[in-house]
């Protein structure tokens, strides 16, 4: 891994270690920010593995062009604000998160989410996750934590409740990392905020376009509405340099690792409807892949007038609360001087 490859993959440690930017990641968090932006062009083919629904087409767009036309879609929003259900699998476990997603100018971004118990992954629960489905949502009275996170431009709050304990909350003064991180050779401003969880939809669908290489689109009719699919995976660059792995193995053995991700796009409205992770069977030799992380949006508004305070935070009383600012600062300025560990995985 050469410096410039050093220098950002240290410093997405530090940003996420520190400061456990929970935007759209809760469950395997800031995976995609520990991998490097990058310039280089995919060579990797991607597997053509999509639902038995699916209709190719010849005439369809490029996944590059739709995942561009997608960017632009979200950074030309005044604001967006959407449901969002977050199912995670793992090893036969499945944890379900469900809440509210803003975002609107100036870097300003709210989510706000309800974690639910634990429980098994059965095939009635595969069955659930098709993409024509709903995300189903458990009672709010079962829910045993609870996630919020604030940023109004220039304050970045974190705060955590498990249970009947007294919340927890962080807070991170964008200004100061960004000038930290500035110093850091070829690691952009854009990119702290992508890793601190302020960059909203569009950058994690910049980290996607950089770090995987794409199939042909496939075109989905879901509830009457035509749906474009993109299925990547991984590029060489970031399976070599990132995940460590030897040129001819394919599928990481650590359980929390996708090898594949799903976008769902509506084809009308140029929006996000699902982002899905997937993990390969571990043998290699079979043509499996089962939902590691999927992500679903629902009910989006694009452009409706925001609320001010919707962006604004208040510690809730007897909350333990915590500066890390300067913790972040002396983390990046430690990190840019290291190598990257080798096959680190958060």
């Amino acid at each position: 891994m050469n410096h410039k490859h050093q220098n950002r993959f240290n410093l997405s440690l530090a940003l996420r270690r520190v400061s456990r930017p929970v935007m759209l990641f809760l469950t395997l968090p800031g995976l995609l920010a520990a991998i490097p932006v990058d310039e280089e062009t995919a060579t990797t083919a991607a597997p053509a593995e999509t639902a038995a629904e699916t209709v190719s087409a010849a005439d369809l767009p490029a996944a590059e062009d739709v995942l561009t036309k997608l960017r632009d879609r979200l950074e030309n929003l005044g604001s967006l604000q959407c449901d969002l259900h977050q199912t995670a699998v793992i090893s036969a476990i499945r944890v379900v998160s469900a809440g509210r997603y803003a975002e609107a100018s100036g870097n300003r971004v709210r989510l706000q989410m309800m974690m639910f118990p634990m429980n098994t992954f059965g095939a009635a629960d595969g069955d659930a996750l098709k993409v024509e489905n709903d995300p189903e949502i458990p009672d709010a009275e079962t829910a045993r934590g609870s996630l919020l996170q604030v940023s109004d431009g220039s304050v970045v709050y974190t705060e955590w409740k498990n249970g009947e304990e007294p919340a927890s909350v962080t807070r991170r003064t964008l200004a100061d990392v960004v000038t930290a991180a500035e110093k850091v050779e070829n690691y952009a401003a854009s990119a702290v905020l992508a890793d601190m969880g302020v960059g909203g939809l569009r950058s994690l669908i910049a980290r996607l376009q950089d770090t995987m290489a794409f199939a042909p689109v496939s075109e989905l009719t879901v509830n009457d509405r035509k749906v474009l699919q993109i299925t990547g995976r991984w590029n060489d660059r970031v399976r070599r340099e990132i995940f460590q792995l030897p040129e001819d193995v394919f599928v990481d053995a650590r359980p929390w690792v996708p090898e594949y991700v799903r976008i769902y796009v509506d084809a009308e409205s140029s929006l996000p409807r699902r982002i899905q992770f997937l993990k390969h069977s571990l043998d290699a030799t079979q043509k499996l892949a089962r939902p590691l992380l999927t992500l679903d949006l629902r009910n989006i508004r694009v452009n409706e007038q925001v609320a001010d305070d919707l962006f604004s935070y208040r510690a809730p009383e007897g909350a333990r609360e915590e500066d890390v600012t300067e913790a972040l600062i002396r983390s990046i300025e430690a990190a840019s001087q290291r190598p990257a560990p080798p096959n680190t995985p958060q």
